[in-house]
């Protein structure tokens, strides 16, 4: 089985930045696609932003052999949703899709390096 190494190619937090930047995409793309189909419904676009973004994720790292992100302590998950609530307010408010869809993405981006950057997590199940 092919087994691809991140330290020989790609730094890790270089990969990790690209991988924001690609949650932040996938996050407002899923979103962009329930807002067309089913108008202002927030379930439908918190179920298809999250579920594309991180699905994304999780088929990018089985792929190359490791375990997804999202299983791990990452903020991950939670920045994609962050995302999807600003996208949300800022339709409601009336705000031009092309706007929102960019301020969604650099919140996205964001939260998601100041996670990595400070080293943020979610709290964990004790065992």
């Amino acid at each position: 089985m092919l087994k691809i190494e991140m330290s020989r190619t790609v730094p890790r937090s270089l990969f990790l930045k690209f991988d924001a930047v690609g949650l932040a995409v996938f996050t407002v793309i899923g979103a962009t696609i329930a807002y067309n189909l089913f108008g202002l419904n927030f379930l439908n676009m918190a179920f298809a932003g999250t579920l594309s973004a991180v699905g994304r994720g999780i088929l990018r790292d089985v792929f190359v052999n490791q375990i997804p992100l999202i299983f791990v302590k990452e903020l991950y998950a939670s920045a994609s949703f962050v995302g999807i609530v600003t996208f949300f307010i800022l339709l409601v408010i009336g705000i031009n899709l092309n706007i929102v869809t960019i301020a969604s993405i650099l919140v996205v981006i964001s939260l998601r390096l100041v996670a990595m950057r400070f080293n943020w997590n979610l709290p964990r199940a004790r065992t």
